[in-house]
């Protein structure tokens, strides 16, 4: 190509470089585009719902046909605006590692659960599981919203207690959905590097792999002889594709799988010991509750008291393991649907940039991209095909590490058999009771 085309061709790599950048930035450009714009413009941010501050009346209806595009623009959810930024303590017990890829760790330590149930938990826990089983419903919710961010936004403001744990799952939802996106954009940059650099490049003349191999002449014979420099052109082709494809296997196996299993893994093992440190709680308050008319004790309001308190503890509890499990759903959901939005609108993005780029160098310089196809010939395109192959292959396979959270590891809601629990307390004390009443019927 001449000046003009190897400028356009240095564009055009520009281009998508930017595109890379852009996409491959968490803050970039949507949600920096939101800051400012609710900045400069506050009194159409505010009609708009840019700012994400969650409301506390339910929104107008013709509000709610900006969800899709406020979300887009807002840096902070529902969920995490609830939660609120006092976490230096878990921050403390985090490391996270990685350049492109990241994975998190979780420390010994980030569990501020107390590992006992002793009798000022037992007492907050009284309390706390008082004002919620009293507690009123709430039934507004912004429309603008994301449903599942809304429920995580009520569960935090319900379970203040359990804002670490949902804080985790937050931080390792966001940092396994950046590692997607990081794939994705880094696949689909890739593959549109490889397809501009033959488009413009692949003319035979810029490796010499016919002298590099020591030919002379043509190369094959009869119908299947070749010039040198096609020779040259399909050297190039074979260079770059099959490069391209030994890239993405580098990176998907290198770097991104051991990553996002390692996050997985982390996670799971993070609700395994934070649930089995509630179980503990549970049967100790299960304990309590049973043994309540054992002892010395003959104050009836005492018994009462203590009575409540340790079936107020085992409802608590119960309930905060069977919401924790449903934030757990409701991440892993989150995960999956923002993967799968990724692993469709990024290449789709990608694919738009193209084909707005080739249209302004079509116009600018005549480039026919058709014609320049054919000229590669038929071993550049079923090199290319199997190329996308391998990136369709490895982006379907992104989320496959999933598979390491398993509900059978931990002790689930499921597992405390609550109305087995509360059945053999409410028979004890109904036990106690005919017991008296038979002796003093008796007596």
């Amino acid at each position: 190509m001449g000046e003009g085309g190897g400028a356009s061709g240095i564009i055009l790599l520009v281009s998508i470089g930017v595109l890379f950048v852009m996409m491959l930035a968490r803050q970039i450009p949507l949600q920096l585009l939101g800051r400012a714009f609710g900045s400069i413009f506050r009194p159409l941010a505010r009609v708009l719902r840019l700012g994400g501050r969650r409301q506390l009346q339910p929104s107008a209806f013709s509000n709610s046909a900006w969800a899709g595009l406020a979300r887009a623009f807002r840096h902070r959810t529902a969920t995490e605006i609830a939660l609120g930024d006092d976490f230096a303590h878990e921050e403390k017990h985090l490391r996270r590692q990685g350049v492109l890829f990241r994975w998190v760790s979780v420390i010994v330590g980030y569990i501020s659960v107390p590992p006992d149930l002793k009798k000022e938990t037992a007492e907050e826990y009284f309390e706390r599981g008082r004002e919620f089983l009293n507690g009123r419903v709430p039934i507004d919710a912004d429309p603008q919203n994301l449903y599942e961010d809304d429920e995580g936004a009520i569960n935090a403001n319900f379970f203040e207690v359990d804002r670490p744990m949902q804080y985790l799952l937050n931080e390792m939802r966001k940092t396994i959905n950046a590692n997607v996106r990081k794939l994705t954009v880094v696949f689909s940059t890739i593959i549109a590097t490889v397809l501009i650099v033959n488009l413009l490049y692949n003319t035979g003349a810029l490796f010499d792999f016919h002298n590099a191999l020591g030919l002379s002449g043509n190369v094959g014979f009869g119908p299947f002889t070749i010039t040198p420099q096609d020779f040259n052109q399909t050297g190039f082709a074979i260079f770059t594709t099959l490069g391209g494809a030994f890239v993405m296997w580098i990176i998907y196996f290198v770097e991104y799988v051991p990553y996002q299993r390692n996050n997985f893994r982390e996670m799971s093992n993070f609700i395994t010991r934070y649930l089995a440190r509630l179980n503990d709680h549970f049967r100790t308050a299960s304990g309590e509750a049973r043994s309540v008319t054992v002892g010395q004790e003959t104050d009836a309001a005492k018994f009462s008291q203590q009575a409540r308190k340790w079936h107020t503890n085992v409802l608590w509890i119960s309930l905060r393991i069977f919401f924790i499990e449903s934030n757990v759903r409701s991440t892993i959901f989150q995960m999956t649907r923002n993967s799968g939005y990724y692993l469709v609108f990024v290449p789709v993005v990608f694919l738009a940039v193209l084909a707005a780029l080739n249209y302004v160098l079509t116009v600018e310089t005549g480039f026919n991209a058709a014609a320049r196809l054919a000229d590669l010939g038929v071993i550049f395109a079923l090199l290319f095909i199997a190329m996308m192959a391998v990136y369709v292959f490895f982006l379907s396979r992104a989320m496959t590490a999933i598979d390491e959270i398993n509900q059978d590891e931990w002790i689930g809601f499921d597992s405390l058999l609550l109305e087995n629990v509360l059945g053999e307390i409410v028979g004890k004390y109904a036990e106690d009771v005919g017991y008296w009443k038979n002796r003093m019927g008796r007596g």
